[in-house]
């Protein structure tokens, strides 16, 4: 006669299913949250006009001096728009979605870790490329854009790190495409006519927060529909369930 099994707590295991409305209320909240966050850069860089005008005015001189305080406020705006933009982005899906994203200290407590981290990776490039202009805009860019990816996969993982590579996939998708329509914005609009500059640095966090979450969240989508086909190929099991497994296995013990 077999060994009963031991019985064990069954985990749910299944990938988050968006509905349609969810994806059409997220897609609303990212552009929104994003229009905020490009709305105070766009504030910020208006107040400190005097100075973005000098450097583009050095610049057209061929004078190889900025001035000290453009790479310091470039860095100060990324880091709190990033910061303030992120905090509203937890708060909201906490606020909203409160099944999937359920620990409101851990989300803002990764977010924050994570925009410290990139701003003090980020302050060595500002430094390195401190005497000119169109380099600083695109670091400005980048760092916002990488900040934005960086957190909103930390939030995504730590909240179910079973599916940590799935959510991984489409979020460097939606990265993919943020960074190559700001390359194509870049491309077309000259950094030496006027306000279109303060436009060019108010495009990352509208792009970032809309083609990140965007593309994961459709993503989500696609992957339970591989899930229901019986199809789980991005899970990654946790140690518990893995000694679960081990420990099931080694208690079939079948008497001849």
């Amino acid at each position: 006669m077999a060994r009963r099994r031991k019985k064990q707590t069954s985990l749910d295991t299944s990938p988050h299913n968006p509905s349609g409305r969810e994806m059409l209320v997220k897609w609303f909240l990212w552009l929104i949250i994003g229009t905020v966050i490009a709305f105070l850069v766009f504030i910020v860089l208006v107040l400190v006009g005097w100075i973005i005008e000098q450097a583009l005015a050095t610049s057209l001189s061929w004078e190889w001096s900025v001035n000290p305080l453009f790479p310091l406020i470039l860095m100060v705006i990324a880091f709190l728009g990033t910061f303030i933009g992120n905090l509203i982005l937890t708060g909201t899906l906490n606020l909203i979605y409160t099944t999937k994203y359920y620990d409101m200290a851990k989300m803002f407590s990764i977010t924050l870790l994570i925009n410290v981290l990139v701003f003090i990776f980020f302050i060595p490039i500002y430094l390195l490329f401190v005497g000119t202009i169109e380099p600083l805009m695109l670091i400005l860019s980048f760092h916002v854009i990488m900040a934005v990816f960086m957190c909103y996969c930390g939030i995504e993982i730590t909240t179910n790190p079973n599916y940590a590579a799935s959510s991984l996939v489409w979020s460097v998708w939606g990265l993919s495409v943020a960074v190559f329509i700001f390359a194509l914005a870049f491309k077309l609009i000259n950094v030496n006519w006027g306000q279109q500059v303060n436009i060019l640095l108010a495009l990352p966090p509208v792009l970032a927060y809309l083609c990140i979450p965007f593309f994961q969240t459709v993503w989500e989508k696609v992957y339970y529909k591989f899930y229901s086909m019986w199809n789980n190929f991005l899970y990654i099991p946790s140690l518990h369930e893995v000694m679960v497994d081990a420990e099931d296995t080694s208690d079939i013990n079948v008497d001849l």
